[in-house]
């Protein structure tokens, strides 16, 4: 209710004591509100327009304002269209669903407007003169009998009901009319013989927002089914209109404060010395209960706003036809007795802690209780006829959705203290394999999980994380919005396939790849409406807090493994490709070949390098040039007393070719290279001249000797002797030559080379000599 609804008058409290019985009262004793003069129509623009208006007086007057539209199933009341179309009379729809009366129609003057039966002359300050013009048909070119239903809302007109209907039924086929907003009064005695309106064929009849004050001199035709008396100052169902108007079967009454008048009330309680006071209710009095004489034949029943503590005993049992009923918006703090015939009921707005049984309401389609204090609603109260319900605006910690009626179409929990979707009620699982198989097990047990429901809000609780499965596939419309939720998972929406409107808010989102789906796959949807995206916001990591989630870089290269995967792979195969071409370019296999032999050479057989070389000179040479190195090279040292290690005799049987090649190497001051293009062509001479460049390398000294047979053209050095192609360019050779007279020199000369000691690298670079 609203908050002045609900709120005490001002007034002394009658004190005295609750007579001892067997029947216990609880009354709350107040004054009645003071009168005020009801506003026109106009003034009420200005009231609501200007800040200076005290909220507090529509608690007295009531609002000018209707309430909103209720929703219901259309089996409610099984009455007249006309009579469906006005069942609330504020807004009115054909079938087509145009809205009644359309704006173009309405006129500032002149003669109303007939369209397709529908009367318009709201709006249009009307006097009662006016009203007589617009009735009279040599007037206006409008046949009356055609009339089926009347707007003439909110002309500030002033006149009595009974004047008012004694115009308005010259229409002899009207079956609504809609008379609020205006200043129409009930005159204070009617004499029962001019009360006569039984011709009429009026179904329903809307009179809220005028300032009647009472119904007990009312006069109304006896074909009415439909009433609307919200906010129009009745404090009252009088009996005589009870006992004459027991056929209605639509009442709307919301807006009055039906409280009891503390005269009447001091006349049934007597003070008792030494009794201390009580606050008491009214409705414990159902003798003096103000809806006491509420029409017995009753199915729609609006009573919100009506400062309604409790409902008297006797309501249950006496309105057994009542199909709809509205108690919203009063201060009501039990759940009430109600009849089990309901359909309908709304208790929205109260005070109401803890909720009845429903299960004795087997035909309760739609229940509303948002904006209450519940705490606690087991499944096992709700009947399973329900298709609609609002538990809005509660302390509800936990809703087991899986054990809810399976008819419900319209589930909103919004606003609760929700921290997860309760999967059984024996089970809390956090465990996301675990969960799936609970659902399915449920599933397969039960069949489908709430295969009608269509709409569900879950806006403004403390969820977090919605597991795979916890929500219906049949959703048409899911609201999210204002939780703690930081992941959306393709596992649990995924499967909505009929999703149509989405609504989401939060500013919790982990922006990591968990998200990367959401981020950039569903948010795309063409199929689906996304409301609230541009308020999404990223929490973690802490580098992207405060970015909204469209904007957070989620791309496919950051959170795809296969694409990773792919990437890699495809990075790692060209690498290896290009390195492959590398190394058989610059003979690349070569050197690791030569590196291997050498290393294991080293390691397994020749650990320690030995100290007295055993030979003065090892010769590397090609076969093709192996008869000059044997007679005349080999021969020649030898004859000068050089010890020289030659591998067709020095070489020992049985060792690996390398081994042999490297032992001889490392024994020997020297390393007599015999060059020509015969040697840049020969296996074995790459491995010697490796080897011994690698000694040279190892022991820091110049024990290499450059003996050119034949010229070396340079582009004839292939590229794996570019070591080779620079020795010879920076480091001196001696160059052999058929002449006799350049022998002698060759010979000397290379004798001085092969007495020399080993200088140090650094020394022979400085000499030039390397």
């Amino acid at each position: 209710m609203g908050e002045n609804a609900g709120r005490k008058a001002e007034g002394p409290i009658i004190q005295g004591l609750v007579p001892q019985s067997n029947q216990s009262f609880r009354v709350l004793l107040n004054s009645p509100p003071q009168e005020v003069p009801f506003p026109k129509f106009s003034q009420m623009n200005e009231m609501v327009n200007s800040p200076q208006t005290d909220p507090s007086l529509w608690a007295t007057i009531g609002s000018p304002f209707p309430a909103e539209k209720q929703k219901g199933p259309s089996s409610l009341l099984n009455a007249h269209s006309i009579l469906k179309r006005t069942v609330l009379g504020y807004e009115r729809q054909d079938e087509s669903g145009t809205v009644f009366p359309p704006s173009a129609l309405r006129m500032s003057a002149g003669c109303g407007n007939l369209v397709s039966g529908v009367f318009d002359l709201s709006d249009r300050n009307l006097s009662e003169d006016d009203l007589r013009r617009e009735m009279d048909p040599r007037h206006c070119n409008t046949t009356l009998g055609e009339v089926v239903e009347l707007d003439a809302s909110r002309n500030n007109l002033q006149i009595d009901l009974g004047t008012l209907l004694s115009l308005l039924l010259k229409m002899k086929n009207v079956q609504s009319i809609d008379v609020s907003y205006n200043s129409i009064a009930v005159p204070g005695v009617v004499v029962p013989k001019k009360c006569d309106l039984k011709h009429s064929k009026l179904l329903f009849l809307n009179l809220s927002h005028n300032p009647l004050t009472t119904l007990k001199s009312i006069c109304l035709p006896s074909s009415l089914k439909g009433i609307d008396l919200s906010f129009t100052r009745i404090n009252g169902i009088p009996q005589e209109f009870a006992r004459t108007y027991f056929h209605i079967e639509e009442m709307d009454v919301q807006g009055n404060h039906f409280i009891y008048d503390p005269e009447t009330l001091t006349s049934l309680l007597k003070p008792i010395p030494g009794s201390r006071m009580e606050i008491l209710s009214i409705v414990n009095f159902p003798q003096r209960s103000p809806i006491e004489n509420l029409p017995k034949e009753g199915r729609h029943l609006v009573m919100s706003n009506c400062s309604i503590v409790e409902l008297p005993e006797w309501f249950a049992n006496t309105m057994r036809k009542l199909l709809f009923l509205d108690l919203s918006n009063n201060p009501m703090h039990g759940f009430p007795q109600l009849p089990t015939s309901l359909q309908y009921l709304d208790l929205s707005n109260s005070n109401i802690q803890e909720i009845a049984d429903l299960t004795t309401f087997p035909n309760l389609i739609v229940f509303k209780i948002p904006s209450n204090k519940i705490k606690d609603l087991p499944p096992e109260y709700l009947p399973d006829s329900l298709k609609e319900l609002d538990i809005s605006k509660n302390q509800i910690p936990v809703f087991h959705l899986f054990r809810a009626p399976q008819e419900l179409e319209f589930l909103n929990v919004s606003r609760n203290l929700m921290t997860h979707l309760n999967l059984n009620h024996s089970h809390h699982l956090t465990n996301l394999d675990a969960s799936h198989n609970l659902i399915t097990e449920l599933q397969d047990r039960t069949g489908v999980f709430l295969p009608e429901l269509k709409y569900l809000n879950l806006s403004g609780n403390k969820i977090s994380f919605l597991q795979p499965g916890s929500l219906p596939e049949s959703l048409l419309e899911l609201d999210i919005s204002n939780n703690a939720i930081t992941i959306i998972m393709e596992e649990t929406f995924g499967r909505l396939t009929n999703l149509n409107v989405l609504t989401l808010q939060g500013k919790h989102f982990f922006c990591n790849c968990d998200l990367y789906w959401f981020a950039n796959t569903y948010l795309a949807s063409r199929q689906l409406q996304i409301n609230g995206q541009e308020d999404l916001w990223c929490s973690f990591p802490l580098k992207k807090r405060g970015l909204s989630v469209e904007t957070s870089n989620l791309t496919m290269l950051r959170c795809s493994l296969g694409l990773q995967m792919a990437i890699t792979a495809c990075v790692a195969i060209l690498a290896m490709s290009l390195l492959t071409a590398l190394c058989w370019h610059f003979d690349g296999v070569w050197y690791i070949k030569m590196g291997w032999y050498w290393c294991m050479a080293k390691r397994k057989q020749y650990k320690k390098r030995p100290e007295h070389k055993a030979y003065d000179a090892f010769i590397s040479y090609s076969e093709n040039d192996a008869l000059w190195a044997k007679e005349t090279l080999l021969g020649k040292l030898e004859a000068l007393e050089f010890r020289v290690c030659y591998h067709e005799r020095d070489f020992v049987p049985g060792h690996p070719v390398v081994g042999n090649i490297f032992h001889c190497i490392e024994n020997s001051h020297k390393v007599l290279f015999v060059l020509s293009p015969s040697f840049v062509n020969s296996c074995w001479c790459q491995y010697e001249l490796f080897f011994a460049e690698h000694r040279v390398l190892s022991e820091n000294e110049d024990s290499l000797i450059m003996v050119v047979l034949e010229d070396l053209p340079p582009n004839s050095i292939p590229q794996k002797f570019s070591k080779l192609r620079k020795l010879l360019k920076r480091k001196t050779y001696l160059k052999w030559s058929p002449e006799e007279h350049k022998q002698k020199l060759f010979w000397s000369q290379l004798t001085a080379v092969l007495k020399t000691t080993n200088e140090p690298m650094a020394l022979t670079e400085e000499n030039g000599l390397c």
